[in-house]
């Protein structure tokens, strides 16, 4: 999918250090007296040079040993300043982009979560931002800390011999030159870097989720190609940019060299002492590898920038719609769709793939209302738009007579617990995964009753631990029909007046789904309760059936009345007696 990419810059990665910038002065402060302490030893070379060895002074000699010690123990004391403070605000900022990140996804309307793919949002939390990280830290010290250098090298140099520092600075906008050349190819591998990693963490995750599958279709090869050929292309990649680098550095080594003769050249030709050649020469061969290191910071910063790119774009993604104002309170709720119609937003509004077409249902408070119909008919979209995970294209949802989207988001789901068929459980105890989110004011023996109303009590006591046992990975140590039942009794326990259950029964077996329904029965009363149903034996009790065609509301009636209209709910009920027999 194309996405339309915020171009992010150095600044944009800055502005989120503002909460840290004490920490980053204090930082600054050390890289300064890092910096300073370089230029100092080489500026003092010339007086110990002179002095100390030509001239032969006792006061000289006995203080070398004190300055040079002293020189690289303030230092070192400033690189480690530098290097933890600038580190420790790194990390830091990492963090809050995560958070950040995380948040966001907790926002983000369902739309976003049907068009992009989970690995590839896992992979921009993790590894984007991990790479951030470099470029906040060590690409900020870098370019602190050499362009630091370079002016106290500079100012070194200047004081020894103006003529030769301008030779030597004439290679600052030769490497200006080149840098901007390659920073367009750094940055598009860069970008392409960051999406092969995120293909790489979603065929993991595949491989990982769909082992049965992989293995009893005997798909190992076909995982192995693709998983192949995708950490190929990354390793190209990660080729391509270090070979870029070593150019650039490359580059940069022969305009230093040439800088590098000319200077000794027209040094030989002068009259400078022995002590004054040495610190200049000290000065300037320590200021080429920290131009060297700045060229090379400026290219991994395209890097770090790419990166940024794929996590701002997330971040400048819009939140749900929330214009609601209103809060829903009630214990009594009654839904309308009043010629409401709704398509994804890849198709086309005007034609024939529509998911829902002109809906014009009324459910009474405490009714329950069965929808059946094909696979792809519309019923799982319909119930969709009850909490709003999308809103219609047309029409309104009215909930208590007043527009669904008038309702604050939060207390409109407040007020609606769902079964997917699609069971999600966390890795989590039994008791965690039952008292989920609002749940979690339950105490033990509401959990434990609604666990019995679902059935579940039994399973659950015979686990190693009970209701304390960690299911695993979305439960993956339970049964289909245990996971199912865990999912009811999180729902029975929120005790919401809207009750949404899609295909909620479909992984038990005949005997569990007898309990289960037993259980349904109760817990629906004075519910507002929608069933999704392929099973029609489990929808025969419902107050109303509605039956779905191609989107459309075909068939509206009792389980006896539809099956004496011998229309499409009777052709379902009769080619499943077929299939049962």
């Amino acid at each position: 999918m194309n996405e339309s990419i915020h171009k992010a810059t150095f600044g944009d990665l800055l502005k989120y250090t503002k909460p840290y910038r004490w920490v980053l002065l204090l930082s600054l402060a050390g890289a300064i007296l890092d910096a300073a302490m370089q230029a100092t030893f080489a500026a003092m070379l010339k007086p110990i040079l002179d002095n100390g060895f030509a001239g032969q002074e006792r006061a000289w000699i006995n203080i070398i040993p004190v300055l040079i010690i002293g020189l690289f123990i303030l230092r070192s004391l400033g690189n480690f300043i530098a290097a933890y403070g600038f580190t420790w605000t790194g990390r830091k900022i990492v963090n809050d982009l995560r958070r950040q990140v995380f948040n966001r996804y907790l926002k983000l309307p369902q739309k976003f979560y049907d068009e992009h793919a989970a690995g590839g949002l896992i992979s921009r939390i993790t590894y984007d931002v991990e790479q951030i990280a470099t470029g906040v830290t060590k690409n900020l010290i870098q370019i602190l800390r050499e362009s630091l250098a370079i002016i106290m090298f500079l100012s070194v140099m200047f004081y020894y011999s103006a003529k030769l520092a301008m030779v030597a600075l004439a290679v600052f906008p030769l490497v200006t030159i080149i840098i901007r050349l390659i920073n367009k190819r750094f940055r598009r591998i860069g970008f392409n870097i960051q999406q092969s990693v995120a293909h790489i963490t979603q065929i993991v995750e595949e491989a990982v989720k769909g082992q049965k599958i992989i293995k009893i279709f005997k798909g190992e090869e076909d995982e192995k190609r693709r998983f192949n050929t995708t950490i190929k292309k990354n390793r190209q990649l990660q080729v391509k940019i270090v070979a870029t680098q070593e150019i650039t550095a490359s580059s940069v080594h022969l305009m230093i060299a040439i800088a590098l003769s000319s200077i000794m050249y027209l040094a030989a030709k002068s009259s400078m002492t022995p002590g004054t050649f040495m610190a200049f020469m000290t000065a300037m061969l320590a200021l080429m590898p920290s131009i060297r290191r700045l060229s090379q910071v400026f290219t991994t910063i395209q890097t770090t920038l790419a990166a940024a790119d794929s996590v701002l774009y997330i971040l400048n993604q819009p939140e749900e719609t929330d214009t609601g104002q209103n809060q829903l309170q009630s214990d009594q709720i009654a839904i309308t769709f009043n010629d409401v119609s709704f398509c994804y937003q890849h198709q086309d509004p005007s034609d024939n793939t529509q998911a829902l077409k002109n809906i014009n249902l009324h459910i009474k408070a405490g009714e329950i209302v069965a929808l059946v119909g094909a696979s792809g008919s519309g019923k799982t979209s319909l119930v969709n738009l009850i909490p709003r995970f999308h809103d219609c294209t047309k029409g309104q949802i009215l909930i208590n007579g007043k527009d669904s989207s008038s309702y604050k988001i939060d207390n409109l789901r407040d007020h609606i617990a769902m079964v997917s068929q699609e069971v999600v459980l966390f890795n989590d105890t039994v008791r965690n995964n039952i008292a989920y989110g609002c749940n979690q004011c339950k105490n033990d023996e509401e959990i434990a009753n609604a666990a019995e109303k679902a059935n579940a009590l039994t399973f659950i006591k015979q686990l190693p631990q009970g209701f304390d046992t960690i299911l695993g990975d979305d439960g993956t140590r339970l049964s289909g029909g245990q996971r199912q039942r865990i999912a009811i009794a999180r729902a029975i326990l929120k005790n919401a007046p809207i009750l949404i259950l899609d295909e909620a029964t479909s992984a038990l077996d005949t005997e569990s789904e007898k309990h289960i329904q037993q259980a349904l029965k109760i817990v629906m009363q004075g519910r507002t309760t929608l069933v999704i149903a392929h099973r029609l034996s489990t929808v025969e009790h419902a107050d109303s059936v509605v039956v779905m065609d191609h989107g459309e509301i075909a068939e509206r009636g009792t389980h006896s009345q539809l099956l004496k209209q011998k229309g499409v709910y009777y052709q379902l009920h009769k080619n499943q007696q077929l299939d049962i027999q």
